[in-house]
């Protein structure tokens, strides 16, 4: 989880009396005062403002909520709702600050999905290192309870530590019905068949917060962001010495003016790279900082929204040595269920370590190039499609680090070898 010198720009607001005087759970009573039709209203409010979910992959929030409704009415209930507050980037500051400064909001936003989707029954799913925000929610919870605000849910909190991929939708439910954490193969999405077999609307925590936020005034929400993407999304910004703060910014909003917002100034002689998107984000060098902070931007030069952490990289930062030190993390945190990525991202790691150490040949990046598409290409899930972005972002803005190094020199004069031979044994992977 973040260390001590993180720091965020959440309001705190602990208490139901204090929630309550800030409009808190006057949504979710007017929607609740429409009976039958509250749950279309809610639905239709989240439709009409293209709320994009924040967990990462930003399907349409309402599309992914209009699934569940249509295989309850197709199969028969119940459906569940599964908040997801893991976390699964431990750089990432949204689901602990959010959880700790706003559980009453987290629950509304709870309680407005489940409303929805018709589900009496809810997860909250956590990370169990996260003993602040457990104990913020559960307060939250048992307060919200004995005030008769829970209009018959049920919300059971469930804390893990599974690591990064713990964050997987679909590894996620397999650990809320207590068998092995791995992902699964899809379709049958868990929209549909989830939880119980039933169907289960599975949205990350903040897409929650901003349920609410639409609720409360979808036309302030529809102000901010873009056409595409409308709304905020809240960032973890580290500097080069690790210090984070988490903000809250429009969608759009470019990678320079974030750092800039954070208090970050990165120069030439500052600054070598930027990493957007946690683990399995990519590196942008300092002339892509025009690139907005969107899906389809990020995509484009190589990176992704993943966690919304956004690290900048020092000067002397060897990107051969980056790809392999962030691509050996990957390795240890596969699930291990599909060959190509838990092999794969093996494969890479080692290869990169060779070059890193000087016994690398020109061929190695050809091998590296082919493993940049076989890991995602044959992955089940969103861990091995993302898998190669800093492989491939290193790649692409940082090709001299990669031919200094197959010539015997480090471009920074930083890499210690880890290895005094090559990893030659062809086709074992």
């Amino acid at each position: 989880m973040p260390d001590g010198n993180s720091r965020a720009l959440i309001p705190s607001v602990t208490t139901l009396a204090d929630y309550q005087k800030q409009r808190g759970f006057q949504a979710y009573q007017r929607a609740s005062g429409q009976g039958d039709g509250g749950a279309a209203t809610v639905l239709e409010a989240v439709r009409q403002a293209r709320l994009r979910g924040r967990g990462g992959a930003g399907m349409l929030t309402a599309t992914k909520w209009q699934i569940v409704r249509d295989a309850v009415t197709k199969r028969g209930g119940p459906a569940f709702l599964v908040c997801n507050a893991y976390d699964a980037d431990p750089k990432s500051l949204v689901a602990t600050t959010l959880l700790t400064n706003q559980p009453y909001l987290v629950l509304e936003g709870m309680l407005l999905a489940a409303q929805a989707v018709g589900a009496r029954e809810a997860y909250l799913y956590l990370h169990s290192t996260n003993k602040t925000g457990y104990a913020a929610i559960n307060a939250a919870l048992n307060a919200t309870r004995d005030a008769g605000l829970l209009g018959g849910l049920t919300v059971n909190v469930v804390g893990v530590d599974l690591g990064f991929m713990g964050g997987e939708e679909s590894t996620m439910l397999e650990a809320i019905k207590g068998r092995r954490a791995m992902a699964q193969q899809r379709p049958p999405f868990p929209a549909q068949v989830g939880l119980g077999e039933m169907p289960t609307a599975v949205s990350n925590l903040e897409t929650l917060v901003q349920v609410v936020n639409i609720a409360r005034d979808p036309a302030a929400f529809a102000k901010t962001g873009t056409q595409i993407s409308p709304g905020t999304k809240y960032v973890s910004v580290y500097d080069a010495a690790g210090n984070g703060t988490l903000l809250e910014v429009p969608f759009g909003t470019t990678i320079a003016a974030i750092l800039k917002q954070a208090g970050i100034t990165v120069t030439a002689q500052t600054t070598r790279g930027v990493v957007v998107g946690g683990p399995e984000g990519g590196v942008l060098p300092l002339t892509q900082l025009t690139t907005a902070f969107d899906y389809d931007p990020l995509a484009q030069a190589g990176a992704i929204v993943g966690s919304g952490t956004i690290e900048v990289l020092g000067p002397q930062t060897c990107m051969v040595d980056w790809a392999r030190e962030r691509t050996q993390y990957l390795t240890e945190q596969s699930c291990g269920k599909c060959i190509p990525c838990r092999t794969g991202t093996k494969r890479i790691a080692g290869t990169l370590a060779g070059i890193m150490s000087d016994v690398g040949i020109a061929g190695d990046l050809d091998l590296l190039n082919e493993f940049a598409d076989y890991v995602p290409d044959g992955s089940m899930c969103g861990f091995g499609w993302n898998a190669t972005h800093p492989l491939k972002t290193a790649l692409r803005y940082y090709p001299d680090d990669f031919q200094k190094h197959l010539q015997g020199e480090c471009p920074t004069g930083t890499c210690v070898p880890v290895r005094s031979h090559r990893f030659a044994k062809k086709g074992v992977l």
